[in-house]
């Protein structure tokens, strides 16, 4: 496994990431790792990945069941079809990222360079960090994190419920409104093989564009950019 000692043992890196948890971790490793983007060390060494893919995948089952844990006891009378958008709202690569640079794991990240890098990098990460904190205190000290960065310090619950975060609805309903046509050109990224780009089309002009792990995601960005544009008046009904 790759291991940077030099940053491990930083006591700043320590500092803030333990600033970060709220607790002091045991293995420091775990979290280098969650931290390690593929593009910092591609090679894979003595069956062991060099970066926070592995991490990430068990951090975003890890995080779906804290959320949904947590959001089934604070709504004990809410039915499914209500925790189920609850918890879309909170897990979706957007607001993850926000939560992630607002917290600055910017600061703990390694990644080849740090100019024009993906947005996706701040959510892996995060996820990656769940997947670490499991491995290294538990399923107990992943709910208390959840609980105070996302439920306490970031995310009102109670304005969530009325936040409608279903972009492509609003926009089909804005094309049906204007009679305008509208098309999702969406296809796997070329150069990253779990991710989606989406393209929102009128008239071959692209007036949305958005990507994410899968199709609907994608499409739910680019429906969102497209969005914006026209509420800030940057789009021209006669494309």
């Amino acid at each position: 496994m790759v291991a940077n000692n030099k940053a491990i043992q930083s006591k700043d890196y320590s500092k803030l990431l333990k600033k970060i948890l709220g607790f002091k971790p045991k293995k420091m490793e775990l979290y280098f790792l969650a931290f390690t983007h593929k593009s910092f060390d591609p090679e894979e060494t003595d069956g062991y990945y060099n970066n926070n893919e592995r991490l990430e995948f068990l951090g975003d089952a890890i995080l779906d069941a804290a959320v949904s844990d947590l959001l089934y006891q604070r709504f004990p009378t809410a039915d499914e079809g209500f925790l189920t958008k609850m918890r879309t709202k909170i897990v979706n690569g957007q607001t993850l990222t926000e939560i992630a640079k607002k917290i600055e794991l910017n600061k703990l990240l390694f990644v080849k360079s740090h100019k024009n890098i993906s947005e996706r990098i701040y959510e892996d990460a995060f996820e990656a960090l769940i997947g670490a904190i499991y491995i290294d205190r538990g399923l107990k000290y992943v709910k208390h994190f959840v609980s105070q960065k996302i439920f306490v310090e970031h995310i009102n619950l109670n304005q969530l419920k009325y936040v409608d975060t279903n972009y492509k609805s609003k926009v089909i309903e804005w094309s049906q409104k204007h009679k305008i046509d509208i098309e999702f050109c969406t296809s796997e990224d070329y150069d990253d093989k779990r991710n989606f780009e989406c393209r929102l089309k009128i008239h071959d002009n692209v007036i949305g564009e958005g990507s994410g792990i899968s199709k609907k995601i994608a499409e739910q960005f680019a429906s969102k950019d497209a969005l914006e544009k026209i509420k800030s008046g940057d789009f021209n009904l006669e494309y």
